[in-house]
């Protein structure tokens, strides 16, 4: 193209013969997109750095054989179902994919054991046994040794001919007796009097005597509206029957009891003759509230808070006495929004010898509210006032009321009764003898086993009564022991060493005696 015709912007092919053109020169309009320089043959020879490089290691480099196929899979990969939801294998499960006609005969070939499954008569194999000759009768064949025939198991329990019956007439069942106690017998069906038509049942007098109504429980009612008589029924009970108009007992648990619970009555307060301590309660309230207060703290502080708050308060003890007003504590316990009732939590500090009724121990107070430590150590409250306790021993059981204390050793330990008989006073309802031979003195093997001392009605009172000389030797002389004068004298001395007083019993002078023959 020539450069003159180059940025010329007038004429154009497809005026040819439309316009007069004045100019001779005419070019295209617009800008040419070739270079009047150009030709086609540089084009088609121009080419990239890359694609010279690719052509030099092409060359210089040898491809390398392309792989073998990799052998089929014998499973297929399973899909990634981490996150299918309902498009699962679960949905494959419930709702498998309907089989085609197809499907369905090649999966009933698949399940067919013999060829002739599809011939084979009802109830039987077409096929042959195996393991037998062709052409056998399996079916009327028997292999062994025939048993002879005994007959049908059925013949043998029900029988078409039962045997004789060799019951006798009176043990069968529903006979009536006859007995011969008048002839001839008494005729049951014999009617005696005039027989009356009123009533061709026959229970005239029966309907007289009992009135059917009452019977069925109909007796009271009476004949009344339809609404009336439904109203009636619901509200109001049958004699012998609970009104339950709508089952309730039916959707309850057994042994459910319908009513409002009552609380139960205070046994201590019915066991003791006093009043029971008032301050136990208050102090069942102030341990509660420490208890809300310590489980609150729990929930909005650390640990280490406390340590920091005793520090803090620790800063306005001038004078390092360990004591603070307790208005100051309130305060700052109220800077960090802990919030008490103090009238609650001054009593149980005053408990623990931390408030004397202006000043508190702030270390005891720090340590009460930390719920990370065990509370002080609770004295014990008394459930009934001092003066309302009363209790008895064993030795005070054996003296005489009014009876001066004696300090002196006794032999033995106190027995929990009286020694002489004018104590303990007899109980209501019994006698001298049921306070001589009491059960509990006793144990059970003496109750259902007694001795011979139980029997003759000996007891420990009589073996630990003071006794004289001539008693005691009377006694054992009876029971087989023979003494001398002297030798009896020396034992009775030995004797007169276990009690304080020089009293002998049976049982002391036995054990001297005892010591005597070793």
């Amino acid at each position: 193209m020539p450069v003159d015709c180059q940025r010329s912007t007038s004429g154009g092919k497809g005026n040819i013969g439309m316009f007069i053109e004045r100019d001779p020169k005419i070019c295209a309009a617009g800008l040419p997109s070739s270079q009047p320089d150009d030709k086609v043959p540089d084009s088609l020879q121009h080419y990239l750095l890359k694609d010279e490089v690719d052509a030099l290691v092409g060359d210089a480099i040898l491809p390398l054989k392309p792989p073998r196929p990799l052998p089929p899979l014998r499973h297929p990969i399973p899909l990634d179902k981490r996150f299918a939801g309902p498009f699962g294998q679960v949905a494959q499960i419930i709702n498998p994919p309907i089989k085609t006609k197809f499907q369905t005969l090649v999966d009933d070939f698949k399940d067919t054991s013999y060829a002739s499954y599809w011939k084979k008569p009802l109830g039987q194999v077409r096929d042959p046994v195996p393991m037998l000759p062709d052409g056998m009768d399996t079916v009327g064949t028997t292999f062994g040794k025939k048993t002879a025939f005994h007959g049908r198991l059925y013949d043998i329990v029900m029988p078409k001919v039962p045997p004789p019956d060799k019951t006798p007439h009176a043990k069968e069942a529903g006979v009536q007796l006859k007995r011969t106690y008048c002839s001839p017998p008494y005729n049951r069906e014999l009617t005696f009097g005039h027989r009356t038509y009123v009533d061709k049942r026959g229970t005239y007098a029966r309907c007289c005597l009992t009135d059917d109504r009452v019977v069925v429980g109909n007796g009271t009612r009476t004949i009344l509206n339809t609404l009336q008589a439904k109203f009636l029924e619901s509200h109001q009970p049958r004699i012998g029957e609970v009104l339950a108009p709508n089952n309730n007992i039916d959707n309850v648990p057994k042994g459910y009891s319908f009513g409002k619970l009552k609380p139960p009555d205070n046994l201590p307060e019915c066991l003791s003759y006093c009043q029971l301590n008032p301050e136990r309660d208050f102090f069942r309230k102030c341990l509660g509230h420490l208890n809300s207060l310590r489980k609150s703290l729990s929930k909005r502080f650390l640990p280490t808070f406390f340590r920091e708050f005793y520090l803090n308060i620790k800063y306005y003890d001038k004078q390092k006495a360990g004591w603070l007003p307790k208005q100051v504590v309130y305060d700052l316990c109220a800077v960090r929004l802990i919030r008490f009732d103090p009238s609650l939590i001054e009593p149980l500090l005053s408990m623990w010898h931390a408030f004397d009724g202006a000043n508190i121990e702030y270390k005891t107070f720090v340590h009460v509210i930390n719920y990370r430590e065990p509370s002080p150590e609770i004295p014990k409250i008394p459930d009934i006032p001092d003066e309302c306790l009363s209790f008895s021993t064993t030795y005070t059981e054996m003296v005489t009321p009014g009876q001066e204390e004696d300090k002196s050793r006794m032999a033995g330990l106190p027995s929990g009764r009286y020694f002489d008989l004018d104590y303990p006073v007899t109980p209501e309802k019994c006698c001298r003898a049921d306070r001589t031979c009491l059960p509990h003195e006793s144990d059970m093997k003496a109750c259902l086993n007694p001795s011979i001392l139980t029997l003759f009605h000996v007891n420990h009172r009589d073996m630990y009564a003071k006794r004289d000389p001539q008693t005691v030797k009377r006694v054992f002389e009876a029971a087989g022991e023979t003494f001398t004068d002297e030798k009896f004298n020396e034992i009775w001395e030995e004797a007169k060493k276990y009690h304080s007083n020089g009293w002998v019993c049976y049982e002391t002078f036995n054990r001297a005696l005892e010591n005597s023959k070793k």
